[in-house]
C-alpha cells in the first residue's frame, strides 16, 4: 500500500509546522523582551530591526501567522460540516488569499512600500 500525497496532508503538515514555529517565536520574543530593560539595549535592538535581514524575518513571521490562521479557518469550516468535495477548493482559496496578504506585507515590510 502506497501513501498518496494530497492537499489534506500538506495542509496538515503546514499547520503543524507553522504552529511549532510560532511557539518558538513566542518564547524567543518573550526572552528578548525580558532582557531589554536598559534603554541603550532597547535602542540597539530598535536599530537592529532596521536591518534588511530583520525585515525579511518579520515578513517570514507574517507568513507563519497568515498560513496558520487561514488553515485554522479551513479546519473550522471542515469541523462544522463543509462537504469533503469542497476541501481542496477551500485550501487553495485560503492559500491564494493568504499569499496575496503575505506578498503585500512583504512589499511593505521589506521593500518599504510606496517610498
Amino acid at each position: 500500500m502506497r501513501y498518496k500525497l494530497h492537499t489534506g496532508f500538506f495542509a496538515w503538515l503546514l499547520h503543524r509546522l507553522t504552529g511549532l514555529a510560532l511557539i518558538f517565536y513566542i518564547f524567543v520574543h518573550l526572552y528578548v523582551l525580558s532582557h531589554i530593560k536598559d534603554p541603550e539595549k532597547f535602542e540597539s535592538l530598535m536599530h537592529l530591526s532596521k536591518n534588511p535581514l530583520a525585515k525579511t524575518a518579520e515578513a517570514g513571521l507574517l507568513f507563519l501567522i497568515i498560513a496558520h490562521a487561514f488553515n485554522g479557518v479551513r479546519l473550522t469550516l471542515i469541523d462544522i460540516g463543509v462537504p469533503t468535495r469542497y476541501h481542496k477548493a477551500i485550501f487553495w482559496t485560503a492559500a491564494g488569499i493568504g499569499g496575496v496578504i503575505v506578498l503585500h506585507g512583504f512589499w511593505f515590510l521589506v521593500l518599504g512600500g510606496a517610498h
